[in-house]
């Protein structure tokens, strides 16, 4: 899942910022059913895919119903 958030890079792209922009997290689970952010997706990545990041609470919502744990 994408979660909306400040980062300084695209990992997607390989391009790196100045300062932080809006992008987002790139979450994923894990076999010990832990959810942590595993790349970083930059605005013009997200825009390009038709990507609409969540917001961290809708995802530590999706995270809880799907029962695993947030470390994000």
């Amino acid at each position: 899942m994408f979660v909306s958030a400040m980062i300084p890079c695209c990992d997607f792209t390989k391009r790196d910022y100045d300062t932080c922009v809006d992008g987002a997290l790139c979450v994923a689970q894990g076999a010990t059913g832990r959810w942590c952010a595993v790349m970083y997706a930059g605005p013009e990545f997200l825009k390009e895919k038709g990507i609409k990041p969540i917001t961290f609470d809708e995802a530590y919502a999706t995270v809880e119903k799907e029962g695993g744990y947030a470390d994000f």
